[in-house]
């Protein structure tokens, strides 16, 4: 695996600040690592999930729904708050 930095940097560099699923998010990272030769494993999903919560909780990302919950639930970069759409 790779470490936590990189893997951070690597998450956020496939989020917006419009909503995605969290599964979108995982498989672009997976491809990602993929194509650096990292083998995706079961641990894989277990880092993914700390370290999607680790970003939500430091403010690095936002949330909605039960994240572990891949493919229920969704993420941003922040900044969309307070807008009016044009």
């Amino acid at each position: 695996m790779i470490p936590t930095s990189d893997l951070d940097r690597l998450l956020l560099s496939f989020c917006r600040t419009h909503w995605l699923k969290v599964a979108r998010i995982a498989a672009d990272t997976y491809q990602a690592l993929e194509g650096r030769g990292i083998q995706i494993t079961v641990d894989t999903a277990k880092v993914f999930d700390a370290r999607t919560a680790a970003l939500v909780g430091s403010g690095q990302l936002e949330a909605k729904g039960d994240i572990r919950q891949w493919r229920f639930s969704e993420v941003r970069l922040p900044g969309e708050r307070g807008k009016v759409a044009e």
